[in-house]
């Protein structure tokens, strides 16, 4: 091993050894449940608005949450955004790298997920479609729908994973696609639309 490999690898248990605490401190605070073995570099923004909302992370979840955590240019930190009754749900092993999290139904990953740099997780179209009830700011109108990433799965960088969606067990997704439909068991997807390649 090399002296700039060797002061990388110091770099990084340095920042786990910091961060982790504070991020714990700050999960007990917003009233986030973790695991055994929870690994956070950088600050994890938590938007939990209610007391019914619920985040639970399992045991050996690692987050990044800066650009210096992994500086590949696509995102700046993870966000927890879980509104009024919405359930965030992260498994156990699973590898989370600056993505957002938008969840007003409910967004479970399951075990052993990986999902890359920059990716957005969103359980709502945020607004509604029609334009009267837009205008009227008609929350009741939003659509909102349930997503899963099954377990053992890959999502690349800079991924959307829209609502509704559910992804299948030990799937990838190619980085920069937009995933519109579910994805069955084993399959590759990329693209926007994401589509089936293997």
């Amino acid at each position: 091993m090399d002296i700039v490999q060797t002061v990388k690898k110091g770099c990084n248990l340095v920042a786990w050894r910091f961060y982790t605490p504070l991020n714990r401190l700050l999960f007990r605070l917003n009233h986030v449940s973790y695991g055994k073995n929870l690994k956070v570099r950088g600050t994890v923004y938590i938007y939990r608005h209610y007391p019914s909302a619920v985040i639970r992370l399992g045991d050996g979840v690692s987050i990044n949450s800066a650009g210096w955590a992994n500086p590949i240019g696509s995102g700046d930190r993870t966000y927890f955004q879980v509104n009024r009754d919405a359930k965030l749900i992260i498994g156990n092993n699973c590898g989370i790298s600056n993505t957002a999290f938008t969840c007003e139904k409910e967004i479970v990953v399951e075990d052993d997920v990986m999902i890359g740099s920059g990716c957005r997780i969103y359980d709502t179209d945020f607004h509604p479609s029609d334009f009267q009830k837009r205008m009227a700011a008609d929350q009741t109108a939003i659509a909102r729908a349930k997503v899963v990433i099954g377990q053992g799965s890959f999502i690349g960088a800079g991924c959307y994973i829209l609502k509704g969606v559910q992804i299948g067990r030990y799937c990838v997704v190619g980085a920069g696609s937009v995933v519109t439909k579910n994805i069955p068991d084993g399959e590759t997807w990329a693209g926007n639309p994401a589509r089936k390649i293997r």
